[in-house]
């Protein structure tokens, strides 16, 4: 993918889930408050996550980089992605919102690696927030809870999020077309 296309397409999904925050009716914001331990999330994110993993990183690695091994590597992956529902079913929505921010997180920074650094900058930026973040929600997923709680504690919170994740999202697409 090219920077511009890895661009509009971070800066839509930020503003989308912004401007849905701000305006959502109640169903959107007990689902977004039920996110942390929804069976279908978790489904959805870690099985997308686990075929993309499969596809983009191991189907076509070379000999130099353990393509000998894809077999052992895509069945430990897999076997992971299984076990977890069986082992580790709590918060599973989370690790898999994480390792979906991880892998998008490389296509997007692969995008823009050897581009002029102004050109990039707010995106780049963002893109490292929502790393840092991934990591520590994948690693301690239930404080995804308690953070949610703290934001619906008070609905200026709440908007707070949306807004900055809509501006976010705006300026990202924005900045896209000065590329």
């Amino acid at each position: 993918m090219s920077l511009i296309q890895t661009s509009i397409i971070t800066g839509f999904f930020l503003a989308f889930l912004g401007f849905l925050i701000l305006k959502a009716k109640s169903r959107v914001h007990s689902s977004l408050q039920n996110f942390p331990r929804s069976k279908t999330c978790s489904l959805w994110f870690v099985g997308i996550a686990t075929i993309w993993f499969l596809w983009r990183h191991v189907a076509f690695l070379s000999e130099a980089d353990f393509g000998n091994y894809k077999i052992l590597i895509g069945t430990i992956a897999f076997a992971t992605a299984i076990l977890s529902f069986r082992y580790v079913p709590d918060f599973l929505s989370v690790r898999g919102l994480a390792m979906l921010v991880l892998l998008w997180s490389r296509e997007v920074l692969d995008s823009a690696f050897l581009h002029e650094a102004g050109t990039r900058l707010v995106l780049v930026s963002i893109i490292y927030a929502l790393i840092s973040l991934a990591i520590y929600f994948g690693a301690w997923p239930y404080k995804m809870n308690e953070l949610l709680e703290w934001f619906y504690e008070k609905s200026l919170r709440i908007s707070l999020l949306g807004w900055i994740l809509a501006s976010s999202g705006l300026s990202i697409i924005l900045l896209s077309f000065t590329y």
